[in-house]
């Protein structure tokens, strides 16, 4: 009876793994983990040479999450059918983009190899994030067996990257989560794996090695989400491996998901052939789409070009003039899309900020897209209808009291030419005045770059855009920031019609708010032009006057020569005498930059 009841099963999950090739957009590409050469190769063979083999999805399923996957193989060999091409297209079934690590092995490579190539394997994944079309924030990592091994070590060993590296360095390597199918976990005795503990430290570790690579003591809350599988039957590598990682991550308080199979063999891949056993991606897709890594991301833009969303079209800023109790009143309103329809509006009375606002009438209002026009309802009453790049704006009896014509203010210091004597920065040509300097196909420079120059006092012109991300919201939506000497932040944000507050754009993060809120749209270009007075400091390295700022934020002053009385978090550069560097943050968001230039002072 049970029998002729697990054969249809048997049979359906035959087709649905048949079909999952299906799930392929194209032919996998592979590619070399290391170009310049792996760190510590001993040759030129194809052992000394790791690559990435990348798998993406079809369109239709594509989600923006990543996993690499870690084949088994004690360390020696690697498992790169059923451990790696086979979990790719199940992976590709659900929307994710799958790269298959093939790392160095014994008896060529010990300790540290693999875990090297791992690290760098996530960072890479980071930094072709736009070429992959991945979300960075949701880049996996996934192992089987001694693969799992090398899993659980890039889950409990990792950085945030260096600052002053290359695009690939400067990436952090901790995976957002990760994946462990029947690991070796501890290579303390008795429940190790002892092929894999020697192949990877030889004969006759240290203590400390054995320690530093049994990975259930190396846990922290740092440690990323993570699902683990393992079979009760498993004799190759027992289920202590799995209890005791799952143990560390609940000790820490970890989000873990723990599942033991009674029956099974050790290596079963995903178990297409046995039809309990291969639930275990079941539970596995389940846990991934729980934990929101199997959502479609919401939308970034990074050019006007590319918008596909009919609100940005909507969005922007408004002015004209309403006729009130006093007469014609001058007027304008900033509109910001929330995605799906969506919006927020304030209104001000005097004109926008930076052109007439009298710094204190405010009107917020709500808005929701009917057909071929938004309608705004205002928080203490009245509205406005937005109809063919026109806002009419309604008193609370409903009354048509003004309209208003969309705008697109432009900065009087946008494309400002350097002056004789500057030292320019960026122009579109290339990168050579930046540490991990990248180009867009438009020839603008992307986040997350550090000037090569230190500089003391002195003036910057910059002039930055943010990306357009309707659905994010607050320090989600184009986020970067400009440090100053590597040392206080300008924050850059997409903070169009907020408040104006210290971490909005051109807040001086933790130090001060902006006197008004400059910011433009999305996707407008803006600038900053800062005239910065270095601290000094006596011989001792104590200092005896701060630094001092005046900012412009599309040519209005928004801070006037205040005082920088401590550096702001995440620089590149310490307190002290030493000039430092210019840094634009990389905050996860495409922001682009162009025309940069600085003058010193004498």
């Amino acid at each position: 009876m049970l029998r002729s009841l697990l054969r249809p099963l048997a049979s359906a999950l035959v087709v649905g793994l048949a079909s999952v090739s299906s799930s392929f957009a194209a032919d996998p590409v592979v590619e070399l983990l290391w170009p310049q050469g792996a760190p510590g190769a001993v040759g030129q063979e194809e052992a000394d040479k790791p690559t990435l083999t990348v798998w993406k999805p079809a369109a239709d399923k594509w989600n923006g999450a990543a996993i690499v996957i870690c084949p088994g193989g004690g360390y020696q060999h690697l498992a790169v059918d059923h451990e790696g091409k086979q979990v790719a297209e199940f992976l590709n079934s659900h929307g994710v983009t799958a790269i298959m690590l093939k790392y160095r092995l014994a008896p060529r490579y010990r300790q540290p190899a693999p875990m090297q190539d791992v690290q760098h394997a996530i960072r890479t994944v980071r930094a072709k994030a736009d070429e992959w079309k991945i979300d960075p924030k949701r880049v996996g990592v996934l192992g089987f067996s001694a693969g799992g091994h090398l899993a659980s070590t890039a889950a409990t060993h990792f950085d945030s990257g260096n600052p002053q590296g290359d695009a690939i360095t400067r990436q952090g390597c901790r995976p957002d989560f990760a994946v462990l199918c029947y690991p070796v976990i501890t290579f303390s005795d008795p429940h190790t794996h002892g092929g894999s503990r020697k192949n990877l430290l030889g004969d006759n570790p240290t203590a400390e090695l054995v320690k530093f690579y049994s990975n259930e003591l190396q846990v922290t809350e740092q440690t990323p989400p993570t699902f683990l599988f393992h079979t009760n039957e498993d004799s190759g590598v027992v289920p202590e491996n799995s209890i005791l990682f799952y143990s560390a991550l609940r000790k820490a308080k970890v989000p873990a998901e723990l599942h033991i199979y009674e029956k099974g063999p050790h290596g079963v891949g995903l178990a297409s052939k046995d039809p309990v056993l291969s639930s275990w991606g079941g539970r596995l897709a389940d846990w991934l789409k729980v934990r929101g890594y199997l959502t479609k991301p919401k939308p970034v833009f990074d050019s006007p070009e590319t918008v596909t969303d009919p609100d940005f079209a909507v969005q922007g800023e408004y002015a004209g003039e309403v006729t009130t109790n006093e007469g014609k009143l001058k007027f304008g309103a900033q509109v910001i899309a929330r995605g799906q329809g969506k919006f927020d509006a304030v209104g001000f009375g005097g004109g926008l900020p930076g052109d007439g606002w009298d710094q204190s009438t405010k009107f917020p209002a709500r808005g929701e897209k009917n057909g071929d026009s938004v309608t705004f309802t205002g928080d203490a009453g009245g509205g406005a209808v937005i109809r063919n790049g026109v806002m009419t704006i309604k008193s609370a009896n409903g009354d048509s009291i003004g309209e208003l014509k969309k705008v697109n203010r432009q900065s009087p210091t946008q494309g400002a030419k350097p002056p004789q004597g500057a030292l320019v920065l960026f122009d579109g040509t290339n990168t050579d005045a930046f540490e991990g300097g990248r180009l867009t196909a438009d020839k603008l420079l992307q986040e997350g770059v550090t000037s090569r120059q230190k500089f003391q006092s002195g003036t910057l012109h910059l002039e930055f855009r943010t990306p357009y991300m309707p659905e994010d919201q607050g320090q989600a939506r184009g986020n970067s920031g400009c440090y100053i000497q590597g040392r206080y932040e300008l924050q850059i944000l997409d903070s169009f019609g907020l408040e104006g507050k210290d971490n909005e754009c051109g807040g001086i993060y933790s130090i001060g708010a902006p006197s008004v809120n400059m910011c433009f749209p999305p996707l407008a270009w803006q600038t900053y032009d800062i005239d910065f007075t270095a601290a000094t400091f006596d011989a001792d390295g104590k200092q005896t006057k701060p630094g001092r700022v005046t900012i412009r934020h599309n040519g209005v002053v928004i801070h006037n020569n205040i005082e920088l009385k401590k550096s702001t978090p995440g620089g590149v550069s310490t307190d002290g005498p030493q000039p430092g560097a210019l840094h634009l943050q990389n905050h996860g968001n495409p922001v682009r930059f162009r025309n940069i230039w600085w003058v010193a002072k004498p």
